[in-house]
């Protein structure tokens, strides 16, 4: 019965771990993306944030 109960838990933990996983590549990706969107605007860390802040205001 134990090893059923270990063999859930380390099933349980390898999808959490894929799903952060890719979260985290979706995530980097669309930063990427928003970011070089426009060349003319502004670049670094903040970026994304000014073109996030643009396509809500419309």
């Amino acid at each position: 019965m134990q090893s059923r109960t270990n063999a859930g838990r380390r099933t349980r933990n390898t999808v959490v771990l894929a799903l952060i996983v890719a979260g985290l590549w979706a995530g980097v990706a669309l930063t990427r993306g928003a970011a070089h969107a426009d060349e003319s605007g502004p670049t670094g860390p903040v970026a994304h944030f000014s073109r996030a802040v643009e396509l809500i205001r419309g």
